[in-house]
């Protein structure tokens, strides 16, 4: 395997390939059926039920590393963004519901077809449990977030270098995997079901502050980042999914202005990456910092002040 600064004018060239490949012809969603009347299976006037269900995988779960080497989950995004439309809920005197499927190493292969690697509460796959939950609640008022792609690629850009096949091969399996998810669920929504997925930040941003061999690693990650992250946009786009704009959030294409880090002057997307994420203990799920600006991002998805 070539060091990455020999390599980046062709990974720059396939994978903006690959992007632009994501645009190709798929059937087209079919637009909500009109509602069973307005409220649902939830209950009566403004007391029905809001429902949020999460899916994806180990930021969907709220995955974080401890300081003392060890883990814990149910301390992320969705928990930060069930928060938020609980309060709102209760505000409108109704009740609230949030399930959380989410499933640390979760690809899309294995959210589809099952064997997440990680202890789950739900037999067969993610995605078998998610169209259940939403045939059961295909009158209710429903909010759907979902991130997946990550375990597919996050491994082809380690040790310094970046693997161009396994990237290419990982992108092409998210666009296909990620297109298979949101057709099954789509079709099994009812019509007052609100679908959001994101895209996703760059935790190999953090290899800047190595040394010239980390810089040229995170620069060539960001190229990786953008063309996972059009094809996640552009697969969304297709099933009239709107994109949570993690990325742009986190900045990550900002290697412009620099910003002071811990003594010395780093990119802003570095600086980021650094701030919101645990990679400094070379862990890349985000902190608490960072799951309140995804949360954050998902709302700015939603209209007025859903729930409604």
């Amino acid at each position: 395997m070539r060091p990455i600064a020999r390599r980046r004018t062709f990974v720059a060239a396939a994978l903006t390939a690959l992007v632009f490949a994501a645009a190709g012809t798929v059937p087209a969603v079919a637009a909500p059926a009109a509602g069973h009347g307005p409220d649902g299976n939830g209950g009566k006037g403004a007391h029905r039920t809001a429902y949020y269900l999460a899916l994806g995988d180990s930021l969907a779960a709220g995955y974080q590393s401890t300081p003392d080497g060890g883990h814990l989950v149910g301390r992320g995004y969705a928990q930060d963004l069930a928060r938020t439309l609980g309060a709102r809920a209760a505000q409108q005197h109704r009740p609230f519901e949030f399930t959380d499927l989410g499933c640390p190493g979760e690809t899309t292969g294995t959210m589809a077809n099952g064997g997440c690697p990680y202890p789950h509460s739900f037999g067969g796959s993610q995605l078998e449990a998610a169209v259940a939950y939403l045939k059961a609640h295909r009158k209710d008022e429903l909010l759907v977030t979902i991130d997946i792609g990550a375990n597919d690629v996050q491994r082809c850009a380690a040790g310094g270098s970046l693997d161009l096949p396994c990237a290419l091969n990982g992108i092409e399996q998210v666009r296909t995997g990620l297109d298979r998810i949101l057709g099954e669920l789509r079709a099994a929504a009812g019509p007052r079901t609100r679908i959001v997925g994101m895209n996703l930040y760059d935790p190999f941003l953090a290899a800047w502050v190595t040394g010239d061999r980390g810089k040229e690693l995170a620069t060539a990650s960001v190229q990786l980042s953008d063309s996972l992250n059009g094809v996640i946009e552009a697969v969304d786009a297709r099933h009239r999914v709107p994109t949570a704009d993690v990325a742009g959030a986190f900045a990550t294409d900002a290697f412009t202005p620099t910003v002071p880090l811990g003594g010395q002057q780093v990119p802003l997307n570095v600086a980021r990456i650094l701030q919101w994420t645990n990679m400094a203990r070379g862990d890349i799920h985000a902190n608490d910092a960072g799951y309140q600006v995804i949360a954050d991002a998902f709302l700015a998805e939603l209209p007025g002040r859903h729930p409604r």
